[in-house]
């Protein structure tokens, strides 16, 4: 019987981030009380301006997440009035992630249960996660993550970010995975078009189907809650092509 082998995004996948966003907007509020009212608006601007500031083009000179979170963080406080230098704006994000990580906890669907069984269902797991290894590392022995991967590929080990294939690769070769015996699992349309463009199939998973994104790759399964890729990973057993699930 032939397993497949799943390769997980992390952060809003697997990982819940709307408490890191909260510890971030309470550290601004009790910080820069002045920001106090628009903090929450100010967090979201800055997880979306980051994630579009990451390094992603081939010809990029990588830096880390956390260095390109700090500059973000630094500029959108400067416009606001307030004068800190991008390494004091590292420090208050640095003070937000420590909060975090005391609360941090599964998306919704997500167990430790759902996670055994998956395992069970495959022939490997691995994170593929835009992300700094001491973070991703820390955020491992908060959550009972690594029982369960033998892999953890992050954009700092891989010197690239999604959908760079640079980091999907490396984490095809940790696992001895092929790519057609293989699925990516995100909730971004644009992680799951760098895996499909090396031949793994994807599934969108961690976002309601009815905020389904029209970027997806060709054929991309749809799950609308984690357990049911629990299914699509069983059928893979009896047919051996992920494709060939689609034509059921």
């Amino acid at each position: 019987m032939t397993k497949p082998f799943v390769l997980f995004d992390l952060g809003e996948t697997l990982v819940d981030l709307g408490e890191l966003l909260a510890c971030l907007a309470r550290r601004i509020s009790e910080g820069f009380p002045p920001l106090r009212a628009e903090s929450g608006m100010l967090v979201r601007r800055w997880i979306m301006e980051a994630a579009r500031a990451m390094p992603r083009g081939d010809d990029d000179v990588f830096v880390t997440e956390f260095r390109v979170a700090s500059t973000t963080l630094g500029r959108l406080l400067r416009e606001k009035g307030i004068a800190i230098e991008d390494e004091d704006a590292g420090l208050v994000l640095r003070e937000a992630w420590d909060a975090f990580e005391l609360r941090v906890r599964f998306c919704n669907g997500v167990s430790e249960n759902w996670l055994a069984e998956v395992h069970r269902l495959t022939s490997g797991m691995a994170v593929v996660t835009d992300g700094d290894r001491e973070n991703v590392s820390r955020l491992f022995q908060r959550l009972p993550l690594g029982k369960y991967f033998s892999v953890v590929v992050t954009s700092e080990d891989a010197r690239a970010y999604k959908p760079n294939p640079k980091i999907y690769e490396a984490a095809l070769g940790a696992l001895h995975a092929p790519p057609q015996e293989s699925l990516f699992v995100s909730d971004l349309p644009l992680d799951l078009r760098g895996a499909a463009a090396l031949g793994m199939a994807t599934a969108l998973m961690g976002r309601p189907l009815d905020q389904r994104p029209s970027d997806l790759p060709t054929n991309a399964f749809l799950l609308s809650s984690p357990q049911e890729l629990n299914g699509i990973l069983d059928r893979f057993a009896t047919v051996s092509r992920f494709e060939f699930l689609r034509e059921d």
